[in-house]
């Protein structure tokens, strides 16, 4: 049996190419050259953020430390990249059951994608992407939270939570030149819901077929 780490670096590689070239029309405008890069490689780069996720679980021991951060924004944070790595592992799991080789291209990868079947998951991710980059967008009006997240650098390195607090920190670094944050969300909403309707057209088409059980 293939060891499943290098086909999910592989898998994140080539989701992160595929992103900055499906993107790259927004990512050229200056207002979302940073929160573009943020999406690219801090969300779905080719790395491993098994530590970052670990430390996003004990992120309530901050949040008392930034204005206008509620638990509900941390738990739709702890979804996000709970539902991102069990997907990612579902496909790393069909790619190889199917004998991918570790330079699968985006055909193969599209099919092990769809034979994870997992529409519903999918739709959900994209609601969460969406809803996280609103919350981010709501936090960085309030001038606070930038002086809060330096405040608190200190304090993360020592509960052993550096790697969350750097990604909250490039995070709301890349939203500060943003003017039109709507426009950004909704695209990759849009865009990544046509992607999956793509994706999952057959299946999609059967099920509207299919007679009613009732």
């Amino acid at each position: 049996m293939p060891h499943r780490a290098p086909y999910r670096v592989a898998l994140q590689a080539l989701q992160s190419d595929r992103l900055r070239r499906d993107y790259a029309d927004l990512a050229a405008e200056p207002q979302y050259r940073l929160v573009g890069e943020f999406f690219f490689t801090e969300l779905y780069g080719p790395r491993d953020f098994s530590a970052r996720d670990t430390q996003a679980r004990r992120l309530h021991l901050l949040v008392q430390s930034f204005p206008g951060v509620v638990i509900r924004d941390v738990e739709q944070v702890l979804e996000l990249l709970d539902l991102t790595n069990r997907l990612d592992d579902e496909v790393v799991e069909q790619l190889i059951a199917l004998g991918a080789p570790l330079d699968f291209d985006m055909a193969m990868y599209e099919r092990a994608y769809r034979l994870a079947d997992n529409y519903a998951d999918r739709v959900r991710q994209i609601e969460l992407v969406r809803q996280s980059l609103y919350n981010v967008a709501r936090l960085t009006r309030n001038p606070l939270m930038g002086i809060a997240l330096d405040r608190t650098k200190g304090l993360a390195d020592m509960l052993g939570m550096s790697d969350i607090h750097r990604f909250l920190r490039v995070g709301y670094k890349s939203v500060l030149p943003v003017r039109d944050m709507p426009r950004f969300i909704e695209t990759i909403a849009v865009r990544e819901m046509n992607r999956l309707d793509r994706i999952y057209a057959d299946q999609l088409q059967q099920k509207k077929g299919a007679p009613s059980s009732a």
